[in-house]
């Protein structure tokens, strides 16, 4: 999987090195690369990139579930978990390094992507078990405060 991710990043460089006023025509048009089961078609302008998939439809339904599910995907990477409308912000140190929509998904790092794409979108296999680190009632309270 981490050969889609690195033609994809090295794909987004070299546009960027070559021209870098193509940024919002990349991430309005963003070709796809596909491994298997793994597709890249987004681009999010930032520092790290992001690389993800955009659906066509709704795959990610905000259940408390669901909720509590991203948010001990962001634990397990050290990441602080903020939601913003339908979307979640993985922090790390600062930075943005992942992207949790109804509709796409985004990451700075292989391995983020491909557990985001397992995990939480099940493209493959879950392999995490949600257990009693983020309670049912932190879940609901993200998941109906904005």
């Amino acid at each position: 999987m981490s050969e889609v991710f690195r033609k994809a990043y090295e794909y987004v460089k070299n546009e960027l090195l070559s021209n870098p006023s193509r940024k919002p025509l990349l991430m309005l048009e963003f070709p796809e690369f596909r491994e298997g089961d793994y597709v890249i078609n987004l681009y999010v302008d930032s520092n790290p990139p992001l690389l993800g998939r955009r659906f066509e439809e709704k795959p990610l339904q905000l259940s408390p579930e669901n909720v509590r599910h991203i948010i001990r995907i962001g634990s397990l990477h050290g990441c602080t978990v903020h939601r913003v409308g339908e979307e979640f912000y993985y922090l790390r140190n600062g930075e943005i390094i992942a992207v949790i929509g109804t509709d796409h998904y985004a990451a700075s790092e292989p391995r983020l992507f491909e557990e985001i794409s397992r995990e939480i979108y099940g493209i493959g296999s879950r392999m995490i078990e949600v257990d009693k680190p983020v309670g049912w009632l932190k879940a609901l309270r993200i998941l109906f405060s904005h």
